[in-house]
């Protein structure tokens, strides 16, 4: 029996395959993996690029921040030291120009010659100090915090300028710091050596004050006020005033003057009457204190005339200054009742610094009419005659003798 299979070839285009190989992928598939992995790879470079450039800002950024900080501590510190040295060379052109006038009098014989040598000296080391200095402002440079751009070479010219701007600020500092430092010490001396001054004068001042029992009250209020306001400042700052200082010799003399011419009155031959006077004017006063003088014309009123006139002052505790003419004292020591009453109307004058009087010269019934009050008192004290005022300024009002009388 013959077999009727018979063998086929296979197509020639389809080649023999194993059934258990899988198909082979066609070519296509594998170009497109490779663009995957370099697109990948381009992202990654991006991605450090990014990162690299937000480090360089941050570091861009301290740095220019740094350098800005160091410039503003720089113009703070300069602008600080500015000021105050401004302010040190205006105290010493003020300091110098205010003892101008002490230094050019000369010295009075009561200040010890070391206390003015040592002021006299620190003036020289003040005005040497100080010569040649003004002040120069300063006005802090406008730098901004960053740069227009960030670029390395941007960023490094815009710190380099930023610190150098801070250190030559610095340089300025120290120089001028070196000058406050000098003029402060330089008025610290002077201010010491007029406290120096101020203090020997006062002394001289009080023992002035006690021992001068003839002169007058109202030059020793002149001395003591003149004691006193160099003294208001603590700080030293107000006897750092020549007017000051002057004021205190100019009130010293003074108070010398009047005594001297207190001490020569006692040698006029008038002067035992004219003591009883004072002394009588002195006792109706109730406390108010009086200086008398003696001209030979009051008002213009001298001989065959008696008159006087009266300055009262409500401060200082209450005072008065008596003038009176020298035909006064022949009445008082003929016995003339009108030299007495004429005494007893200057003194009413001066009772209107006491409070309770003051209210009553104050008041609806004499309107602070002065002459009318003194009139008015003299005759409350008993003198109803033409020396108490009634010749020069008419009678006052019984009410008005009433109301005065109330002053005793």
């Amino acid at each position: 029996m013959s077999d009727d299979r018979q063998s086929r070839p296979l197509p020639q285009d389809v080649p023999p395959q194993a059934e258990s190989e899988p198909p082979t992928a066609p070519h296509a598939p594998r170009r497109g993996r490779f663009w995957v992995v370099a697109t990948a790879a381009l992202l990654l470079i991006s991605g450090a690029t990014a990162g690299a450039g937000w480090g360089w800002r941050a570091l861009a950024a301290e740095a220019e921040s740094q350098a800005h900080r160091e410039l503003v501590a720089a113009s703070t510190s300069l602008g600080d030291v500015t000021d105050r040295r401004g302010a040190a060379i205006d105290k010493a052109r003020a300091t110098l120009q205010s003892l101008s006038g002490f230094s050019a009098q000369p010295r009075p014989d009561y200040l010890p010659e070391a206390t003015a040598t040592a002021l006299s000296d620190a003036q020289a080391t003040l005005t040497k100090t100080s010569k040649g200095l003004t002040y120069t402002p300063f006005d802090a440079p406008d730098v901004p915090v960053g740069s227009p751009d960030l670029m390395p070479w941007s960023v490094s010219a815009d710190v380099q300028h930023t610190l150098e701007l801070a250190k030559q600020e610095r340089a300025t500092q120290r120089a001028r710091a070196a000058e406050l430092k000098t003029l402060t010490s330089a008025q610290k001396a002077l201010t010491a050596s007029a406290l120096a001054v101020s203090g020997d004068l006062a002394a001289h001042g009080e023992q002035v004050l006690t021992a001068d029992t003839s002169a007058t009250y109202e030059s020793k209020v002149a001395l003591r006020h003149a004691i006193d306001d160099g003294k208001a400042d603590g700080s030293g700052a107000a006897v750092v005033d020549g007017t000051r200082l002057l004021r205190v010799i100019s009130a010293i003399d003074g108070v010398n003057a009047t005594q001297a011419a207190g001490e020569a009155a006692k040698q006029d031959p008038a002067y035992p009457v004219r003591a009883q006077m004072e002394a009588y004017a002195r006792s109706i006063a109730h406390g108010v204190t009086l200086d008398v003088e003696w001209h030979e014309k009051v008002s213009g009123l001298g001989e065959g005339w008696y008159s006087g006139t009266t300055l009262y002052h409500e401060d200082d505790g209450g005072c008065a200054t008596i003038d009176l003419n020298f035909s006064l004292q022949e009445g008082w020591a003929d016995g003339d009742v009108n030299a007495k009453a004429l005494i007893t109307h200057e003194v009413g004058h001066a009772q209107v610094v006491r409070p309770e009087c003051k209210t009553l010269f104050d008041g609806p019934t004499f309107h602070r009419d002065d002459e009318m009050w003194a009139t008015a008192w003299a005759i409350a004290m008993g003198f109803d005659v033409p020396g108490s005022g009634i010749e020069a300024y008419g009678r006052p009002s019984d009410q008005q003798i009433a109301v005065a009388g109330q002053c005793r």
